[in-house]
């Protein structure tokens, strides 16, 4: 009997939390669809119907004329904001009130990935930033430019020789990922990813990597999870690096640097920046290996996923091929037959598409900042309602970036891939387009993701005539449970030698 008390206590107190949570926007006067309890506003997504972005989307959509929308990501109350204002205020104008990302990690129980700036917060994420941008500079990644060459060199060959390149084409997540992981490996960990020797396997440095951050995995889930909840990792102390993935990336460091050390070795490399970081301030291999897997970890992924979409949608445009191409031979006769760093930076059709694809397949679709102070915003434009919202510590804000940038609003047939609308990006109402975030606590990786998706895209243009391939499963949907824009079946994309 008293077991049934407990447990009828324990339902109502559960039903009165759930109806007092779910009133939360109802109570500060925020506009909002009516939450489901537990699962909020995204039982579409929890069901693995869609991914978490396309479940905001149609809330997005559905509330035309709002600055902002109070929703539920399962149980937690979230502020998805509409008003490119109001977004532009939270990442640049009222940059203190928002000055930390969501997510918690615990450094105990994360070594690596506890100590990557996206992830810390306050004073200590200040101190990290300001420690490792000088290892971004231009000047630095001019350093790197000829290591990059040469592994884009072994992409190009790599291409060439693959039997299946010109008739069923190349699953192109897969030989970016060959390529940003060399990339990454040799200039961030001092080691040969050797991600171009087989056709049919992978490295065994590229397995390591695939324990974590493979879809599928218990850590991608699990990475995954903490868009929906994302104090899971640091209440519960959980590891999204497994630890002995951590020791043998820890260890693959500490080999690098014994050998530099002991031969008097110094390269002009990321690592090398952090070998005299680290004896400027004080600290030791574990905290070199971290700040390198942060390099690594924003290098590989995300790089490789929008080298990918840039790839797909110059395949799918040929004649901005065709056009890249003539930029190409352009600046290659204007540096004697080179193209150069400033050169490759220089060249404006090629920066327009890689920022069109950018805008228009987007690797992500949402960004959440926390409340940091008490913060007020009222609408001021005639687009939206003049309605208030007050935000206080703890609250969070969804800033909608892969909805704006297919707003017809904002863009001109926002589906079609035209990079001419490109060339003058200070024409777009600010708060619209923020490809690696914007403000303080912008992509400190920037520079380095820049450099090699369009030295990748260059490299693989003045070779081959890209075109999709069958095999890719159109119209192109995406996998529910991941981080990522994350294509169902791959992309597969055919590469035709262009015979000179």
């Amino acid at each position: 009997m008293l077991v049934l008390i407990l447990l009828g206590a324990l339902l109502a107190s559960l039903i009165i939390w759930t109806k007092y949570n779910n009133s939360y926007w109802e109570r500060r006067g925020v506009p909002g669809p009516k939450p489901w309890p537990l699962v909020g506003n995204i039982g579409s997504h929890l069901m693995g119907r869609c991914t978490l972005g396309e479940a905001m989307r149609e809330i997005y959509k559905k509330y035309e004329g709002y600055p902002f929308v109070g929703m539920f990501r399962a149980t937690q109350p979230v502020l998805l904001v509409r008003d490119p204002n109001l977004a532009n205020h939270i990442l640049t104008k009222n940059f203190s009130s928002f000055r930390n990302n969501e997510i918690a990690v615990d450094k105990k129980s994360n070594i690596l990935i506890g100590h990557n700036p996206f992830v810390l917060k306050d004073q200590e994420w200040k101190d990290t930033r300001h420690m490792l941008t000088p290892g971004m500079t231009s000047g630095k990644m001019k350093n790197l430019f000829p290591l990059l060459q040469d592994i884009a060199c072994t992409l190009v060959k790599f291409i060439e020789n693959h039997p299946t390149a010109a008739s069923d084409g190349i699953e192109t997540r897969e030989l970016t990922k060959r390529f940003t992981l060399d990339n990454v490996a040799k200039t961030a960990f001092g080691v040969d990813g050797k991600a171009f020797e087989s056709y049919d396997d992978i490295s065994d440095f590229n397995k390591l990597v695939d324990q974590f951050l493979k879809p599928g995995t218990f850590q991608s889930i699990l990475i995954a999870l903490t868009q929906i909840f994302p104090g899971i990792v640091k209440l519960a102390s959980i590891s999204i690096v497994k630890p002995e993935v951590e020791g043998k990336l820890i260890e693959i460091i500490s080999e690098v640097l014994n050998h530099r050390r002991e031969n008097n070795v110094e390269a002009r490399d990321y690592l090398q920046f952090l070998i005299e970081l680290s004896k400027a301030k004080h600290f030791g291999d574990t905290e070199i290996t971290a700040h390198a897997s942060t390099f690594f970890l924003d290098g590989y992924e995300t790089s490789s996923l929008t080298l990918t979409f840039l790839l797909f949608n110059l395949a799918q445009n040929p004649e901005y091929q065709i056009k890249i191409r003539e930029e190409i031979k352009k600046y290659e006769l204007e540096n004697n037959g080179q193209l150069t760093y400033d050169a490759l930076h220089e060249m404006p059709l090629l920066n327009a598409c890689l920022y069109e694809s950018l805008r228009v397949t987007p690797g992500v679709d949402v960004l959440t900042k926390q409340c940091n102070e008490p913060f007020q915003y009222t609408a001021t434009t005639s687009d939206f309602k003049k309605l208030t919202v007050e935000l206080t510590p703890g609250d969070v804000v969804v800033l909608p970036y892969a909805m704006t940038t297919e707003d017809p609003k904002y863009f001109e047939n926002p589906k079609r891939f035209m990079p001419e609308r490109m060339f003058s990006k200070d024409s777009f109402i600010k708060g619209t387009f923020h490809p690696f975030s914007d403000g303080p606590r912008g992509c400190i990786g920037r520079r380095f993701a820049i450099l090699q998706i369009k030295l990748g895209t260059v490299s693989v243009l003045k070779h081959f005539e890209l075109s999709v391939s069958p095999k890719m499963k159109q119209p192109m949907t995406y996998i529910p449970y991941h981080i990522f824009n994350e294509p169902k079946g791959g992309f597969w994309i055919k590469y035709k030698q262009i015979t000179k």
